[in-house]
């Protein structure tokens, strides 16, 4: 897989949560896949409450893995950064990666990147801005292309 495809699907996540905080402080679960023509497709659930969004997303994305639809996914939420990552703040996005062509015999073959983010606003401009820290990677287990 062409690595440019996967950063680009990665800024369009961290672009689409950080217009979600800015919007409304609040960050609801979504997932975005990269399609083997290397189209980026955004997914979303109806489901109210952020936990179960969660997890109707993995099911949407472990069938589509299977059925091989997707070459890879990003599921993300909003999340207390662990403090043992020492965070520049503990507000963070969390992004959930896999990419089929990874996995072949890597242990560690999906990531979490967890990027520390601030909401302010300026003396100058009412607006609500975001602040965004340097991610911090962690390796994990395949859940989705297994």
């Amino acid at each position: 897989m062409d690595n440019e495809h996967l950063f680009t699907m990665l800024d369009a996540c961290i672009s689409h949560a950080a217009k979600q905080l800015t919007g409304s402080e609040k960050l609801s679960p979504f997932a975005m896949v990269l399609e083997p023509d290397n189209a980026i497709r955004t997914l979303d659930h109806h489901e109210k409450e952020d936990a179960l969004r969660y997890e109707c997303l993995l099911e949407i994305l472990r069938f589509e893995a299977k059925e091989e639809m997707i070459s890879a996914m990003a599921l993300v939420s909003h999340v207390t950064i662990p403090d043992n990552f020492s965070p520049a703040v503990s507000s963070g996005i969390r992004i959930h990666v896999e990419e089929r062509s990874f996995k072949a015999e890597n242990t560690l073959s999906a990531r979490l990147l967890y990027v520390p983010y601030q909401l302010f606003k300026t003396k100058d401009d009412p607006t609500l801005q975001i602040h965004l820290h340097d991610p911090i990677p962690v390796g994990l287990a395949c859940e989705v292309f297994v």
